[in-house]
């Protein structure tokens, strides 16, 4: 499944947004939602963002989780998540950024498993997203720190961001996608991309180069049998907005795949 995020312009509704990235790209098989806190209620999602499967995350401390603290808003969202659609769901996406305490993170991620799991719906799937820097050696870390076991991920998922563009260049995705398939496999879990992106590069004089990257880029993820894959359509940090028309013109074929 292919999709994006829906960044909204200024003054710009998130219905009025969503709306105007499915018009650019088609219908879209999923879309990246994030929550600084706890997620907001179903009946609004919904009237946001209509049937499009999720890939949605949330915060809340780690010892307020472990507490107790959030059951009833945490039980309520998940007993209200819809049946007929896949929420790929992640309670602190990219917790190594965050400098939390890995232990509190992991014990906190089983406490809310236990809470989804008791609204028995299939459809939801515990999914950690990790960022794929932390799998090169040279990040200095270890994304198993984040893993609370077997039992309670469902899904493995990663944000992926070509650095390449300090040197001119888009990285080679296999290069990319290897260690997250070998991340995968080693726990035998099935895996997504939760976000992707890239700035046009300095040296992409037509901007034909990210287009070209970006169905590459899905071509791996299909070849390799990821889940999904979210288009950070966002400017957050930096401009990953898909303004020029190859661009825009390659993500559109990705999700009309």
């Amino acid at each position: 499944m292919f999709g994006t995020t829906v960044f909204e312009n200024p003054g710009e509704s998130y219905r009025a947004a969503y709306q105007r990235v499915s018009g650019q790209y088609g219908r879209l098989d999923a879309v990246r939602m994030f929550f600084p806190k706890l997620p907001t209620p179903w009946t609004k999602i919904q009237a946001n963002v209509d049937t499009t499967p999720l890939v949605v995350s949330f915060r809340a401390d780690p010892a307020g989780v472990i507490s107790g603290r959030y059951d009833r808003e945490l039980r309520q969202w998940f007993d209200d998540a819809p049946t007929g659609r896949t929420t790929w769901w992640s309670y602190w996406h990219e917790p190594e950024n965050d400098s939390v305490n890995t232990a509190q993170y992991r014990k906190a991620w089983a406490h809310i498993r236990n809470v989804a799991d008791s609204a028995g719906n299939a459809q939801l799937r515990a999914t950690l997203i990790l960022m794929c820097w932390t799998l090169d050696s040279k990040s200095g870390r270890s994304w198993r720190d984040y893993y609370p076991g077997n039992d309670v991920i469902q899904v493995l998922a990663f944000d992926c961001y070509n650095t390449g563009r300090k040197n001119g260049v888009y990285r080679d995705p296999a290069k990319m996608l290897a260690p997250v398939q070998a991340a995968a496999s080693s726990v035998g879990k099935p895996w997504g991309i939760a976000e992707l992106g890239s700035t046009v590069v300095k040296t992409d004089g037509g901007e034909q180069g990210r287009a070209t990257w970006l169905r590459a880029f899905a071509d791996q993820v299909q070849q390799r049998g990821g889940l999904f894959a979210t288009y950070f359509d966002s400017m957050v940090g930096f401009d990953y907005r898909l303004h020029d028309q190859p661009s825009r013109n390659a993500w559109k074929s990705v999700v009309q795949r």
